[in-house]
């Protein structure tokens, strides 16, 4: 008797098992990223000056700022506080995001 499709032992019902797998990783990818993209980061610059609120999914929620940082002689400074923390943020979510799916090692995924 053939085998069906070059799949060693079993033929079909091989491919079949192999793709209810994928379709299991991918359900399973799918519910970490939700899960990831739902939990909040919180980061701050100069020493809690200005604080930064993000999700996983890098979406900017809250941008706090310390009434006494605000100095309108020293706008540049507070540019930069500002930049620091959402760039942290957004560095954070890209780390969890990484080592949440990292499970699945998919290579080029990241």
């Amino acid at each position: 008797m053939a085998k069906f499709g070059g799949f060693p032992g079993g033929g079909m019902g091989n491919m079949q098992n192999l793709l209810k797998q994928a379709q299991k990783m991918q359900k399973e990818m799918q519910d970490k990223q939700a899960e990831v993209a739902a939990k909040e980061i919180e980061t701050s610059a100069g020493g809690g000056a200005v604080v930064v609120k993000a999700t996983g999914d890098k979406v900017i929620k809250e941008i706090m700022i310390k009434k006494e940082v605000v100095d309108p002689d020293d706008v540049e400074m507070l540019q930069d506080l500002i930049l620091t923390a959402v760039n942290e943020a957004l560095n954070k979510a890209d780390s969890m995001m990484q080592a949440e799916l990292g499970q699945f090692n998919i290579p080029g995924m990241f």
